[in-house]
């Protein structure tokens, strides 16, 4: 009897080998956020500009979004335990190797080596729990390891911040090292293998096809601000996208082991499910990089009292990641996905609220109260796409789902970027207009600012040039703050766009979609 039969006959999930999933995924997506603090360190260690700097980070992304497509394949043909622990080791080793670098090239190196480990380890845990968990408890397996598709990035710039402030930033990799250490020792005696294919073949052109486009769209998405959106460099990238993506799905259409099985985007649900989690990923992740901005370039935060600010935030939804789990398994998703949707949608809106002036208190509390609507709507939303369709398909849905995830993450990060860049330019122009220079009340500003710099000791005419200028501040500072409002309102309009996908997650249509796909496949 296959070894996931024996796990899922016994209706009840293995804690320890979930445990041992969940802590791989969170390494995974803790490393996608925990560097960001430590780049001005590592500016100044390596001698590095901070475009330069930048490439630790993209790196990361974009050898984990080209070895996730693989991932569906090297589980079919190795088994998942066996790539679960390679994957887990050379995540590892990258990891060491990250905090022993001496210079850009080397941790850049590093950084890659770490990626291609902790890029396979998100998909292939994922797939694992729907291995571990019989399909009752599928929900309240996938909530537990939800717990680390939103704590890691949540807590990264917290724990961050906090390790190297107090020891150095060499030690936001070595952070990993034990845990993965502990982890690899336990995964032989806790974890079973899964059915291994030795007839399967590694899809090569297939691979490179995949593996150019999402380099091309995710490198494109991460440098399109830097570059210019309208730059030939941004512009070919995207046509080498769309045009290598078209080979792939053309070529894995006619072959008998393709490397994602093409068949998992005829299924309705799954497709639904998708969209509706990218759009959700994008409302997430475009917060979490609105508010480090807002908090730290606005607010005047530090890096640390700004992940402290997002700490209760990740703390809500990881408390409800189980508990809308096991609404999903007794519900399914339709219910818990559509509240949540909502929720995130009007607090989201909320945030509208924002100011120059907002207290601590108040912007931890607001989004802390936004993460309820996202704890409790992600993972059923994504769930339905795995139990939508049968167990011979679970690793690439697996492959699929995590790869859009990336991809999300990058568009979010991106369009809100866009965003914030035109529109500050947008409001500081108005604000310019508006502002009569002549008029009583701004010469009246202005006189009271020169003054009081006088006082301090500043010659008459350069206090004036000071005064002006100190205005101009508060200008550019206004414009930044309006820009922050209306990227606010880009995410408000993409989660109202999520509500109709949702409409086909209910529990029926789910199960049928997924007895559809596995009669297509006997």
């Amino acid at each position: 009897m296959n070894s996931s039969v024996q796990l899922k006959e016994q209706n009840k999930i293995p804690a320890l080998s979930l445990t041992i999933v969940v802590i791989g995924a969170f390494m995974s997506f803790l490393d996608s956020s925990i560097v960001n603090v430590a780049l001005p360190h590592m500016m100044a260690v390596f001698g590095v500009s901070s475009s330069d700097i930048q490439w630790v980070l993209t790196a990361y992304m974009l050898t984990s979004g080209i070895v996730i497509p693989t991932s569906a394949f090297l589980c079919g043909r190795f088994g998942h335990r066996r790539v679960y622990m390679v994957s887990l080791m050379i995540f590892t080793v990258g990891s060491g190797l990250c905090g022993i670098s001496w210079n850009l090239k080397i941790i850049i190196a590093s950084r890659i080596i770490q990626a291609i480990g902790g890029g396979l380890i998100i998909p292939v845990s994922m797939a694992m729990v729907y291995y571990l968990a019989p399909r009752e408890k599928m929900g309240t397996a996938m909530g537990l390891w939800g717990l680390g598709a939103i704590l890691g990035p949540s807590i990264g710039p917290t724990l961050g911040g906090y390790l190297v402030d107090t020891l150095s930033w060499q030690w936001i990799f070595f952070v990993n090292l034990p845990i993965g250490i502990i982890a690899l020792f336990l995964c032989p005696f806790c974890l079973k293998e899964t059915e291994i294919n030795k007839n399967l073949k590694f899809d090569v052109l297939g691979t490179v096809f995949i593996a150019t486009a999402c380099f091309s769209l995710l490198l494109a998405l991460s440098k399109g601000t830097e570059w210019g959106w309208k730059s030939q460099s941004i512009l070919s990238l995207f046509i080498v996208c769309i045009f290598t993506l078209a080979a792939f799905v053309t070529w894995e259409s006619s072959i008998s082991n393709p490397l994602i099985d093409l068949r998992v985007f005829k299924n309705k649900v799954v497709i639904s499910s998708m969209s509706a989690m990218s759009l959700l990923t994008i409302g997430m992740m475009g917060a979490i990089f609105i508010v480090p901005i807002y908090a730290e370039n606005l607010l005047g935060y530090s890096p640390l009292k700004t992940g402290i600010i997002m700490m209760p935030m990740a703390l809500v939804s990881a408390v409800l990641m189980p508990v809308s789990g096991k609404i999903y398994d007794k519900y399914g998703a339709f219910y818990a996905g559509m509240i949540g949707t909502v929720i995130a949608a009007v607090t989201t809106y909320n945030l509208k609220a924002l100011s120059l002036d907002t207290s601590y208190t108040s912007l931890q509390f607001m989004l802390a109260v936004r993460s309820l609507g996202f704890g409790l709507a992600l993972m059923p939303i994504t769930n339905a796409a795995m139990g939508a369709v049968p167990e011979s398909l679970a690793a690439t849905a697996s492959a699929v789902l995590n790869t859009i995830r990336q991809v999300a993450s990058s568009l979010g990060i991106a369009i809100i970027n866009y965003v914030i860049v035109v529109k500050q330019a947008y409001h500081q122009d108005i604000l310019h207009d508006l502002i009569n220079y002549g008029s009583f009340p701004a010469n009246q500003a202005i006189s009271r600012i020169q003054a009081l710099m006088v006082s301090m000791g500043t010659d008459n005419t350069t206090a004036r040039i000071n005064a002006l200028a100190v205005i101009k501040g508060y200008i550019v500072r206004q414009g930044a703050m309006d820009s922050i409002l209306d990227s606010i309102m880009t995410l408000v309009w993409l989660l109202i766009i999520t509500i109709p996908f949702i409409f086909l997650l209910t529990p029926r249509k789910v199960e049928n979609a997924r007895l559809k796909q596995q009669d297509q496949i006997n």
